[in-house]
């Protein structure tokens, strides 16, 4: 025994690395990260009594759920929240820090992932890319890391999610337009024999003439509000009670408006799904000896929560359908790949906010309401007007004002001699003064890193340089800007806005339940441990070590 215990002991001090190595886990063959679209973490404890137990409650049963996850940023948009998930960066790094920005220089609104040196292929639209994102993401990195073996596919219902999650050096990234998934050439100059196969199945135009039943019980809706509410918005031909008929305005013959239907509904969810298991077939994701990767964000629940609100019977539906489709996805990756030989990650890229008129409904004098747009221009102008002279006609003081950002027009700022940073604290203090904003942000402030409060560090966030605007505004808790009296969005630094969900299951994982304070920009860091493959350059987020083997 003792001779035997000598010889393990040798072994051991001239192979150091050799138990360690051993007890190594393979590397998985396929990394899946799930996004649904609008999705705050509030749905899985208030929807959870209808799940199945193959879906959401197997991702919580196996995996690592991070129940304290939040976006620390303040501009909670679909193109910043997917544009975190992969890069591990905020928009103050990665530069997507808004859906759509200015270009002072050319004078033009410029989207998250417009590209005028692409073109569409496979379709109608326009070419879209990932020039405007700043630095690597998970995916990159993995193709790098294997010598470009690795292949990155990247699906969604709209271009700037797939875009944004597939990174700059995706193999392809897929977006619908219409009744087809498309590219651009960006990526390719013909779109893959899976991707025209599935085309032209008609699978999309199938759907014309269904309709979105209600399946479950009156039970389900204790946390919901009436069904024909009128704040709720029915529009392309959807109306506000169940059934919706799948049809768009023209009951008869599909027009672009049924396609708007058809993403509106659960149907949006199935279709793509179906897109996604075509890709893994198409590719042989995870079957050639490399880990790959699959990105694949639901927009569907987007839509829906956008027209009737978080607290409709219709969010509850697609909430338990979302359920029951990543159910059968991750069956299929059972067979497809094999159980337990890959990763799936689940988060959203943001919550949503109830709709004003349902909280003051159900409560009288409830602090809630709508910022009209046009107000917040209207009293930047008035102020700056009363503070340093009025301009000649067809001159403004404002440039442009979108997604929260409000762009000095230095036309007006040259004639009457006032300096950028003086002009934006007359109009921030005009602002303040304003029913239903929180918090004003100058430039100048965001710039010089001025306040130490979670709100101030979400702002600077949200900011960059060439970017942003020369004043970014906060809305207070439970005010929405808009102009109408029907739906909700997003858009605020508030946890109804921030607090997704967070699931890791597969691999190194270890499951269960974890408090700790995290954020979907701890996702892409944890995944670069878990396949050895070097972060995304500039990442933010820490490594999730404590839910790792």
């Amino acid at each position: 025994m003792k001779n035997r215990s000598t010889f393990l002991l040798t072994v051991f001090l001239m192979f150091p690395g050799w138990l360690q190595a051993s007890a190594q886990p393979a590397p998985p063959r396929l990394v899946v990260v799930i996004i649904a679209d609008q999705f705050p973490y509030d749905y899985l404890n208030r929807f959870g009594g209808s799940f199945g137990e193959g879906g959401f409650r197997r991702l919580i049963r196996e995996g690592a759920n991070f129940v304290n996850a939040s976006y620390e940023h303040a501009i909670t948009l679909t193109a910043p929240g997917h544009a975190v998930i992969l890069s591990g960066a905020y928009g103050n790094r990665n530069g997507i820090v808004t859906n759509t920005w200015y270009d002072t220089s050319s004078h033009a609104t410029a989207y998250c992932v417009e590209d005028t040196t692409v073109s569409a292929v496979g379709g109608t639209g326009k070419g879209r890319s990932p020039a405007n994102l700043i630095g690597s993401t998970f995916g990159d990195e993995l193709r790098i890391a294997s010598g470009f073996a690795a292949k990155v596919i990247s699906l969604s219902h709209k271009d700037r999610a797939a875009v944004l999650l597939g990174g700059k050096l995706a193999n392809g990234t897929f977006w619908m337009s219409d009744s087809a998934f498309v590219t651009s050439t960006y990526y390719t100059s013909r779109l893959p024999a899976w991707v025209r196969e599935f085309n032209a199945s008609g699978l999309v135009n199938s759907y014309f003439g269904r309709r979105w039943e209600q399946s479950l019980p009156e039970s389900a809706f204790g946390s919901c509000d009436v069904d024909d509410a009128p704040y709720e918005n029915g529009g392309n031909g959807l109306g506000r009670v169940f059934p919706h008929p799948i049809t768009g305005e023209d009951r008869n013959s599909i027009t672009p408006s049924y396609y708007h239907a058809l993403i509106e509904s659960p149907f949006g969810d199935e279709i793509l799904s179906a897109f996604a298991k075509a890709a893994v077939r198409g590719e042989r994701l995870g079957l050639r000896g490399v880990t790959d990767l699959l990105c694949i964000s639901f927009s569907s629940n987007d839509y829906v929560g956008h027209a009737y609100g978080p607290h409709s019977r219709e969010v509850a539906e697609i909430t338990v359908k979302t359920d029951s489709v990543i159910a059968d996805l991750l069956r299929f990756l059972d067979r497809e790949v094999g159980t337990g030989r890959y990763i799936v990650a689940l988060t959203s890229d943001h919550g949503i906010a109830p709709i004003p008129e349902y909280l003051m409904r159900m409560r009288e004098g409830a602090e809630a309401g709508r910022v009209r747009p046009d107000s917040i221009s209207v009293t930047c102008e008035q102020a700056l007007t009363a503070r340093f002279g009025p301009l000649p006609k067809g001159v403004g003081w404002l440039e442009q004002r979108i997604d929260k950002n409000l762009y000095l027009s230095r036309q007006a700022l040259r004639r009457r001699r006032v300096s950028p940073e003086k002009a934006a604290r007359v109009a921030a203090d005009a602002l303040l003064r304003l029913r239903g904003i929180a918090a004003v942000y100058t430039r100048e402030q965001l710039e010089q890193g001025v306040g130490c409060t979670l709100l101030d560090r979400k702002a600077r966030h949200s900011y960059h340089p060439l970017r942003s605007g020369d004043l970014m505004y906060v809305l207070k808790p439970y005010y929405i800007e808009g102009s109408g009296h029907m739906g909700s969005t997003h858009g605020d630094p508030y946890d109804y806005c921030a607090h997704v969900p967070l699931i890791i299951m597969g691999g190194p994982v270890k499951p269960g339940t974890y408090a700790a304070q995290a954020t979907p920009a701890d996702l892409a860091p944890t995944l670069s441990v878990i396949t050895g493959v070097e972060f995304p350059a500039g990442r933010e987020g820490r490594v999730l070590s404590e839910a790792l083997r």
